[in-house]
């Protein structure tokens, strides 16, 4: 113990130690290519794949800054006796992690998704009184309200829009602060995610763990390019899930639930964490703040009625509507006899079982990380619609304290789904699932296998709640 904490006082006063250096360098290339992003492409000759699309440039860059990401992580854990809590470490992380974020603010996010504009109508109608769900963006009542810039950019013009009611204040906070400036956008959901960054230190420092462990999140490039480059609501929704968890984690239960519930408002899919933050005596009482919390944030749409479901009746329904599907595609080659909406209640029922039998279990509160985070990989598994890259970001703060190797790859990997947009017919490429979820499945799979024999071989025997708490760690 003693030796540990001379090589942490060290770590905190050598400045220009290798290992330091090496982060530092990591994140000076990795500053680069974010500083130069797509302008790099003009590097490439133009019979060169890389140089056929902004797509396939992409997936190059994107390669190339997770192995730099990768190799940081290795650093970090290698070296963690020494520099796990060293301060110096930690502020070069937060820095670099904020730069690569402020890098892309600017830079025009329609190469890669459009959502952003929805974002913005929404709030531009709900600015001139409009309930968001009452009528399409390219109905008749919504005319003058139109625009040569954000109106042509908005998907399923023909169609309500699919954001809950707790997205939809935001983006009239974000109107009434930003107008209609899309870097103004961005710019306000990566101040929520660099937010995200500091409520996440604290968590790990809740938890005991090593602070330097941030960089999982910090410096993840599927979180920088789909929050400050793209803007999308993950910025929002994963600042107010780790709120909850901080709030829980310091005994502030009612708050947390309350945040929760916040989150749950601005994509739904959040709120099946909600069993794992209740236990004994808490789950009647916390059920009633997150069923009151999200009722008050719908009250001020309720005027639209059955409408304020918007398109996401269509969104879970409809085949056209899937992307990178990866279990649910496998069961829908296997058993086509079944329609794609029997499959999306098939999967949406696993869920919810999961959900109920994690809500009945007694749990002690430092389990509470732990029980989400299988509820989160059960998520990317049993997904009932589309699973776009940036739906992952939501797992990527788990990973902070469960530092799984097959979904820290998986969140390198997920953005080959992009290739998409440019095959011929418009079809995944079956390579693309298989070298996504292939991988993923035979990881989770093989690392499970291999503990449990090491386990068995060792003669350790594990009590019932042991068992699930190594599968969860193991997930």
């Amino acid at each position: 113990m003693a030796l540990e904490k001379l090589h942490q006082a060290k770590s905190s006063t050598t400045p220009f130690h290798p290992v330091q250096l090496a982060i530092v360098g990591l994140g000076l290339i990795s500053g680069l290519l974010y500083f130069f992003n797509f302008r790099l492409q003009s590097f490439f000759g133009e019979g060169q794949l890389v140089a056929k699309s902004n797509i396939h440039f992409y997936v190059l860059l994107f390669g190339v800054l997770s192995l730099l990401y990768l190799s940081g992580i290795y650093l970090i854990f290698k070296h963690r006796a020494i520099w796990g809590h060293s301060k110096s470490l930690l502020s070069t992380i937060v820095l670099f992690a904020v730069v690569f974020r402020a890098l892309l603010v600017p830079a025009n996010p329609a190469v890669l998704s459009k959502d952003l504009y929805r974002y913005i109508w929404d709030g531009r109608v709900q600015q001139n009184g409009i309930n968001p769900y009452r009528h399409p963006p390219d109905a008749e009542e919504l005319k003058k309200h139109r625009d040569d810039q954000v109106f042509p950019n908005i998907n399923r013009k023909s169609y309500p829009t699919l954001y809950p009611a707790g997205a939809q204040l935001f983006f009239r906070l974000f109107h009434m602060i930003a107008g209609d400036s899309v870097s103004g956008y961005k710019g306000l959901m990566t101040v929520f995610d660099v937010l995200t960054l500091f409520l996440l230190l604290a968590l790990l420092r809740v938890y005991g763990f090593a602070e330097t462990r941030l960089l999982i999140y910090a410096w993840n490039p599927l979180v920088i390019f789909e929050i400050a480059y793209s803007g999308h609501l993950e910025g929002l929704t994963v600042f107010w899930i780790v709120l909850a968890l901080f709030l829980n984690a310091t005994n502030k239960q009612t708050p947390g639930i309350a945040a929760l519930a916040v989150s749950s408002a601005i994509k739904l899919y959040p709120a099946l964490l909600l069993p794992a933050l209740l236990n004994r005596g808490q789950r009647i009482k916390g059920s009633l703040v997150f069923i009151s919390t999200m009722v008050l944030l719908y009250l001020p749409f309720l005027g639209a009625g059955r409408k304020v479901l918007g398109f996401l009746p269509i969104y879970l329904q409809n085949p056209y509507e899937s992307f990178n599907l990866g279990l649910k595609y496998v069961m829908m080659q296997l058993l086509p006899q079944i329609n794609y909406s029997l499959w999306s209640i098939v999967f949406l029922l696993g869920l919810i079982a999961a959900g109920v039998f994690i809500f009945f279990k007694n749990k002690h509160p430092t389990q509470t990380i732990r029980y989400a985070f299988i509820l989160m990989g059960l998520l990317m598994v049993l997904m009932p619609a589309s699973l776009h890259p940036w739906y992952v970001i939501i797992l990527i703060p788990f990973l902070c304290f469960y530092p799984a190797v097959a979904w820290l790859l998986f969140s390198c990997t997920v953005t080959l789904s992009y290739l998409k947009y440019v095959t011929p017919t418009g079809i995944m490429p079956a390579s693309v699932l298989m070298l996504e979820y292939g991988l993923l499945f035979a990881l989770l799979a093989g690392g499970f296998i291999v503990r449990w024999y090491t386990l068995k071989k060792r003669g350790i025997a594990l009590t019932p709640g042991q068992k699930d708490a190594y599968f969860l760690a193991n997930l």
